[in-house]
């Protein structure tokens, strides 16, 4: 007899994963911002965008995931700050937040403008995000 894991199956196994951020393009200005060390950990119903060993000293924070039109776009919600197993039910700031391509704590809907499971172009009305598979 087999026994099966309490895992949930990825919704979308090209979206999810680990992925890490290489530079993102804020579209109000199209500066163009270099990423040292940001990641993204995508899964069917949680991410977490963290700096590891990296230079900023970044907080790390965890939201909802969610997909929306036939998962061609997915759906960043309620960022929490991380604390050591989970969140500590305190909101992300907004500025945090910003350090990964993120302009709001309560909701981000991102299209998906590629997504091959090597490399994700993302974009919401605040940033265009360019990500590959760790």
């Amino acid at each position: 007899i087999m026994a099966t894991g309490c895992t949930k199956k990825p919704i979308n196994e090209d979206v999810e994963g680990f992925w890490i951020l290489k530079s993102f393009t804020t579209l109000a200005d199209g500066e163009v911002h270099q990423c040292n060390r940001l990641y993204y950990s995508i899964t069917c119903m949680v991410t977490e965008v963290s700096e590891k060993q990296g230079d900023k000293g970044l907080d790390a924070y965890v939201g909802r995931t969610g997909y929306n039109g036939n998962e061609t776009q997915l759906i960043l919600s309620d960022f929490k700050v991380r604390a050591s197993t989970s969140d500590n039910g305190k909101n992300a700031p907004v500025e945090g937040l910003r350090e990964y391509g993120i302009n709001s704590q309560e909701i981000t809907v991102f299209d998906i403008v590629k997504c091959d499971g090597k490399s994700m172009i993302l974009q919401s009305d605040y940033a265009r995000l360019e990500l590959e598979k760790f």
